[in-house]
């Protein structure tokens, strides 16, 4: 570690309410961290205050360790946790990162750490903040000197993450295939029927269909994500003027992705993909009586995030379409095929297989739609996958 450099580490261990959060720099005295650490301390923040981590009074651990609260101490039950449990917890978690090796002894001198630490207003147990926030540093600290996460952990994982903050999973389509269900229905009464009998799982898309859309309003994304907000949800809007702004209406109303016509003019669907990537959701291209969709995807400057093809197109076709709008693009297959059949169109290179009355008008749409996962083996992102602190 050179002094201009640092390492970062987070952790966040326990239960609410006495729940720990921890993020951390460690830096040499000489650089940034060692600036930031005498800044902090010299020009404290009223409640924010930071306080030295110390094993005993008169006795402050090395590194030296300043600890910064979080949530802003209104009295003085609040300060007395972070003076207490939570400062005995940080600096005895250093003294023993020392101890043990994560932290280079010889180093305890040259470093400096600054500790960010959460305690929510609710969390009274004093054995439970001082063991959560031990915990929580000491593994925040050995992530840091080990530089844990590398870039290819994020990857691997920013596509099956779930924020415990938000309850449910943010599905960028990364993993297909995807078995989609069209919601042509203009009943709402029976569009709830659809939703409670679908199968729970995250590998199911729905997309709301034109007429859906026409009788509630773009509003009905919402209403389709309160009820499985597991979902990726398509608004079938099949732009075909204002691209711009009805791909922000979309979005405003919760859809993940948008769908736009390829009969729009080629600067209109520009404009729609240009408005879907600015606000963060997937651009989708309707090619719906275009006689050349391919042609019109060579002539666009900026190219869809996923394509739906009609019918039974051919893994020639499926390919070239990949290939024009890039290595990350999906193609959707629409048609009302059995299993078999979109097994046979994902096998065709098909990320997306979008079946409308097949699956909504069946007599069991649980186990029409399972059926159609199993055959695409389509499996929960976790199912086989032991959740670690690593």
């Amino acid at each position: 570690m050179t002094s201009q450099s640092f390492s970062i580490g987070e952790a966040l261990i326990g239960e609410a309410p006495e729940i720990a959060h921890i993020d951390l720099i460690v830096g040499s005295k000489n650089g940034p961290v060692g600036q930031a650490y005498a800044t902090s301390l010299a020009q404290p923040r009223m409640g924010h205050t930071p306080i030295m981590a110390v094993i005993r009074p008169n006795l402050p651990v090395k590194p030296a360790t300043l600890i910064v609260p979080k949530v802003t101490l209104r009295d003085l039950e609040a300060a007395e946790r972070i003076f207490g449990p939570a400062q005995s917890a940080v600096a005895k978690a250093v003294a023993d990162a020392v101890d043990e090796g994560t932290i280079p002894r010889e180093q305890a001198e040259e470093l400096a750490i600054i500790v960010s630490v959460f305690i929510h207003p609710r969390g009274k147990d004093y054995q439970r903040i001082y063991r959560y926030n031990y915990s929580a540093t000491k593994l925040a600290l050995k992530r840091a000197m080990a530089g844990f996460p590398d870039i290819n952990v994020v990857l691997e994982e920013k596509p099956k993450a779930t924020h415990a903050m938000i309850g449910f999973r943010i599905n960028n389509l990364e993993e297909p295939p995807y078995l989609g269900v069209e919601l042509v229905h203009d009943d709402w009464r029976r569009i709830e029927g659809i939703l409670r009998d679908l199968p729970r799982k995250d590998g199911i898309v729905i997309k709301a269909g034109a007429p859906l859309i026409k009788k509630y309003g773009i509003e009905v994304c919402q209403k389709i994500h309160e009820m499985r907000p597991e979902s990726v949800v398509i608004a079938d809007m099949k732009s075909l003027d204002t691209g711009n702004l009805e791909a922000r209406m979309a979005g405003d109303s919760t859809a993940d992705v948008v769908v736009f016509s390829a009969l729009a003019p080629l600067k209109t669907q520009e404009r729609f993909i240009k408005e879907c990537r600015t606000i963060g959701v997937l651009s989708y291209m309707d090619t719906i009586n275009a006689a050349d969709p391919l042609e019109i995807i060579n002539r666009l400057e900026v190219k869809p995030d996923i394509v739906e093809l009609r019918g039974k197109p051919t893994a020639d076709l499926i390919a070239k379409v990949k290939e024009a709008c890039g290595k990350r693009a999906l193609v959707a297959v629409a048609a009302e095929v059995d299993p078999a059949g979109a097994k046979e169109a994902v096998e065709s290179g098909a990320a997306i297989i979008m079946v409308g009355e097949t699956i909504t008008e069946s007599a069991e749409i649980n186990r029409t739609a399972s059926s159609y996962l199993e055959e695409l083996g389509i499996y929960e992102v976790d199912q086989f996958r032991v959740m670690t602190d690593f």
